[in-house]
């Protein structure tokens, strides 16, 4: 096995590394969208309600929601 090699658990432990990078984007993304969603309601003196806020439509086709 020569050093450009990578051995399988090397690989497992590559894959494993770009799903946690990966899941960690996309929690990011929720966060920030709640402290978006909660400062615009902060914001808002008119009556506005987080309640109307659809979870079951997609923003921007993210893939939080999958």
């Amino acid at each position: 096995m020569t050093a450009e090699e990578d051995s399988p658990k090397d690989e497992k432990t590559i894959q494993t590394l770009e799903e946690i990078c990966e899941n960690t984007r996309a929690i990011r993304r929720v966060v920030n969208r709640i402290f978006d969603h909660l400062h615009e309601s902060q914001e808002k003196d008119d009556g506005y309600s987080a309640d109307t806020m659809s979870w079951k439509d997609p923003y921007n086709n993210d893939d939080m929601y999958y």
